[in-house]
């Protein structure tokens, strides 16, 4: 009902929300009557054209982004947000315990899968604090935490061509349970033999067993080089 944007109104210059719920529009406009920084666009936020919203609504405006997100679309909604290279400063959001601890996990820790990668790739990401399901009504199954996301003015490693470095990463926890040289070799065994998979494990220093879990951010991009290099002969 617009209890996090009352707040945010009061200490921003211009709130603009995304909701896309029609519904809850009469009740918002009930409930901010008092705000005349606040504008609401009824769309969903994963098809809203960002870079143009920002253009249009922050010229010449320091932005950052805030949000309760609906723990279901997560990622997606992260991602898409990190992706785009939006002219953000910070990435502010509340969502689901488990999934806070998972964007924010560090790489070689048990925790971290493709997304934590990824978020460091574009971030630096912080754990602010936990909150508790009873701070609800109604209660739901599950406790929340607050994350930020600090945006890095560029990549954290130089990774070739981004869009090999993330598939790289996707292999690599895709099958968590086998080794990297196996998971590569499902990725890209239609273009590189499972032996000169290996031998580019060797060049890079890594053991023909290393798991892709066990990679960090500078590893995942060495990686990446081997493997484009190889691709292009």
């Amino acid at each position: 009902v617009g209890v996090l944007t009352a707040e945010l109104a009061r200490r921003a210059d211009r709130v603009v929300c995304v909701e896309i719920d029609a519904r809850l529009l009469p009740v918002l406009a009930e409930t901010l009557a008092g705000f005349d920084n606040i504008k609401i666009i009824n769309a969903d936020v994963l098809q809203v054209d960002l870079h143009a919203l920002i253009a249009e609504q922050f010229a010449g405006l320091d932005i950052v982004v805030c949000a309760n997100l609906p723990y279901y679309i997560t990622s997606p909604v992260v991602m898409a947000l990190l992706e785009q290279r939006l002219p953000v400063q910070s990435v502010t959001v509340m969502v689901q315990k488990e999934a806070a601890q998972r964007l924010c996990a560090q790489p070689g820790t048990r925790g971290v899968g493709a997304v934590s990668i990824a978020v460091r790739y574009f971030s630096e990401p912080h754990m602010l604090f936990a909150v508790s399901r009873g701070s609800f009504l109604p209660s739901p199954d599950v406790d929340s935490a607050v994350i930020r996301l600090d945006i890095r003015s560029a990549p954290a490693v130089d990774a070739g061509e981004p869009a090999i470095f993330f598939k790289v990463v996707r292999a690599a926890f895709s099958m968590r349970r086998k080794t990297l040289l196996n998971a590569l070799s499902a990725a890209f065994g239609s273009r590189l033999r499972k032996d000169e998979l290996s031998a580019l494990l060797g060049a890079c220093g890594f053991s023909p067993t290393v798991r892709g879990e066990t990679l960090g951010l500078a590893e995942f991009a060495r990686l990446t080089a081997h493997l484009q290099a190889a691709l292009k002969h």
